[in-house]
């Protein structure tokens, strides 16, 4: 039941980033990215960092330092190549590479522990990838720049996932994530004044729309997101990040009224069912879904 309760709170996070795509969209006409990257993980990491020193947790460590400015690199990288490559393909296209970090899991998974995927998760990830294929992809004729760049951080994200949950079985999780958001904010802000100019220009609710999405869909939620990635598995964990692009048209159309398709709402579906397929088959022994 504690995995459920896990997978329920993550399914809870993932609705949530998905109606940040309605939030974000907006204001990308009037910000760039290393500057939207400042305000989101600066902003996030310093709420975490203020809570920590006011309950004096604030307890870190050379190797916390070590561990955590990595994992930041590893997300800044991730998050640059995926907001750079939209800038250069269609939303459908980027939105379908974002979510097939599930597909690259497995093998970063293997390359590291040299251990095998069990035969459930290779359903329920085809399963995944066909419900989200469903939702996204309207524009496959070819394959443009952005792709490239979107896939490349698509692949660094899947490294970041397996690290992140080998870390913070090692590490306090709020601490971990407060250095984690900070080496992304501070990495965000080195490149702003190198290659762009800090924007400040904001009406009132634009300035509450970066505050959300840094306080609450930055800070709040990576601290959430990294405990969960202690008790669920890195496959597990981006099966359920399919769902993503599902929530964001389904708030594109609450919000934006944008349109939504039959192919939405089965896509949907199948992403629902890969996510509780191991609940249908929970009876039997795990050995009986293993490739060897």
């Amino acid at each position: 039941m504690k995995k459920i309760k896990y997978e329920a709170l993550l399914i809870l996070l993932v609705a949530m980033w998905g109606l940040s795509f309605s939030l974000t969209k907006p204001l990308l006409s009037k910000i760039s990215v290393f500057n939207f990257l400042t305000y989101r993980f600066l902003g996030g990491g310093l709420v975490l960092v203020l809570l920590l020193l006011f309950t004096k947790r604030l307890k870190i460590s050379k190797s916390l330092i070590k561990s955590a400015s990595i994992s930041g690199i590893l997300l800044f990288v991730a998050y640059y190549c995926h907001i750079e490559g939209l800038k250069h393909t269609s939303i459908a296209k980027n939105a379908f590479i974002v979510g097939s970090t599930v597909i690259f899991i497995p093998a970063v998974v293997y390359i590291k522990t040299k251990l095998k995927t069990e035969m459930m998760t290779w359903i329920q990830t085809i399963i995944a990838i066909s419900g989200l294929a469903l939702i996204t992809l309207t524009d496959i004729s070819t394959i443009n720049k952005g792709d490239v760049i979107t896939l490349i951080g698509t692949i660094i994200f899947a490294v970041y996932t397996v690290s992140i949950e080998e870390n913070v079985k090692h590490y306090e999780t709020d601490v971990f994530t407060a250095v984690q958001l900070m080496a992304v904010g501070i990495l965000s802000l080195i490149f702003t004044v190198t290659f762009e100019s800090p924007s400040f220009n904001f009406s009132g609710s634009e300035w509450l729309t970066l505050a959300f999405l840094s306080f609450v869909l930055t800070g709040v939620f990576y601290y959430l997101l990294n405990g969960i990635q202690g008790k669920l598995s890195s496959s597990n964990v981006t099966i359920i990040y399919t769902f993503e692009p599902f929530f964001a048209v389904l708030f594109g159309w609450l919000f934006l009224k944008e349109a939504v398709s039959s192919h939405v709402i089965i896509g949907g579906f199948l992403i629902v069912i890969s996510v509780v397929l191991p609940y249908l088959f929970s009876s039997r022994k795990v050995g009986e879904f293993t490739n060897g």
